[in-house]
């Protein structure tokens, strides 16, 4: 059968699939169908979710699976800070099946390659389109201080050679032609609303000083992150926290793993605006909760560095290559609007305050950077 998106699948192959999702053998399909829940680049990649029934025994049961189909990528670099076939490669580890308690991902049901394509087959953790309070973030960022904190004392950080290693360097080596094109179109209108004067100058400010930004997080205690937990990522379930997309997979420093909780959570519109500096607050002090409950006793300086200096350099100057684009190319107004859900005026408002926030972390980090010994 071909799904929508052009992905071929094999009947025989997804009821093993169904089987171990159902925990029942044999199974025998009667009915099911496919959805796109998120587009690929139209080669028939993306995430599709598969529903239907199956016969076991005298019974009849519903089942839903997810497909993950994932781009041959073998040739990239396995320390890349994206490698979309290091979600398989940690399945196949064991690494995701026994991470710390605070954290989990779903059931792998399956991996195999297939013209081409490598296909993920996951647990179906459900829809969860609810909108989180800040009592949920709380949970979460909880949650993800346990989490990391694991690695600070009873656990060796992974060694693998597939995990990503200096992330917030390589992705901030990808934005470096914007950040040279970006005074080009500053007399833009729209340009210009997300980045007015005062805010290139202090943004020009933060991309000559993030090395010496980069170097204080390396000296941060380091730690196994997700590097993309948001809440688009998230689900909360009692006394644990489930992640999907494990493509970032990789080393980092304590505090950074706040920065996609907090701020990709605010600017995919996870909370209203007038809530962004609640939820960070809230956030910060749950995560600190969550490290010291797992035994973590340094000081809470370095936790807020690690924050403020991932967040500002990750969501200002490392955004200005999706950004401007954006921005200048009007059919790319549309497919913002059909992202965010909302008019694209909005949404250059939206980015205009999001920039100012992240240009008050990066003072923040700035200062705290010159006052480590």
């Amino acid at each position: 059968m071909e799904a929508s998106g052009g992905v071929e699948i094999e009947a025989g192959g997804l009821e093993s699939v169904v089987e171990r999702s159902l925990g029942a053998n044999p199974v025998t399909l009667t009915e099911w169908s496919v959805e796109q829940i998120f587009a690929g680049d139209g080669q028939g990649l993306g995430v599709f979710r598969l529903t239907g029934s199956a016969q076991v025994g005298e019974q009849q049961c519903d089942w839903s699976v997810i497909l993950k189909v994932l781009p041959d990528d073998r040739a990239a670099q396995l320390t890349a800070w994206s490698l979309p076939l290091r979600e398989p490669l940690a399945y196949d580890s064991g690494l995701l099946e026994g991470l710390p308690e605070a954290l989990g991902a779903p059931r792998c049901l399956g991996y195999d390659q297939r013209g081409g394509r490598n296909q993920l087959w996951l647990e179906d953790l459900g829809r969860d389109d609810a909108q989180w309070g800040l009592g949920d973030y709380a949970r979460a960022a909880r949650q993800l201080g346990r989490f990391n904190g694991a690695y600070l004392r009873e656990r060796r950080v992974p060694s693998a050679k597939w995990l990503s290693r200096d992330w917030l360097r390589a992705w901030l080596a990808e934005g470096a032609a914007a950040i040279d094109e970006l005074p080009d179109h500053v007399d833009h209108p729209l340009v210009r609303r997300v980045y007015p004067a005062d805010l290139r100058a202090d943004l020009a400010h933060l991309w000559a000083s993030r090395e010496s930004l980069l170097a204080a997080l390396d000296r941060l205690p380091q730690v196994l992150c997700h590097h993309d937990a948001f809440r688009r990522n998230l689900f909360l379930r009692p006394g644990r926290l489930l992640a999907v997309d494990w493509a970032f997979l990789g080393v980092g420093p304590l505090g950074a793993e706040l920065a996609p909780l907090v701020c990709a959570s605010a600017t995919f519109l996870g909370v209203d605006r007038t809530q962004w500096n609640d939820l960070e607050l809230t956030a910060v002090a749950a995560y600190r909760e969550g490290v010291v409950d797992a035994g973590w006793d340094g000081a809470d300086e370095e936790l807020r560095l690690g924050f403020a200096a991932s967040s500002a350099l990750r969501y200002w100057p490392g955004v200005v290559r999706l950004l401007l684009p954006t921005l200048l190319d009007e059919a790319a107004h549309r497919r913002a609007e059909a992202v965010l859900g909302i008019p694209f005026d909005e949404i250059v408002d939206l980015w205009a305050d999001f920039a100012a926030w992240q240009a008050r972390l990066a003072a923040e980090a700035l200062e705290a950077v010159q006052q480590l010994p």
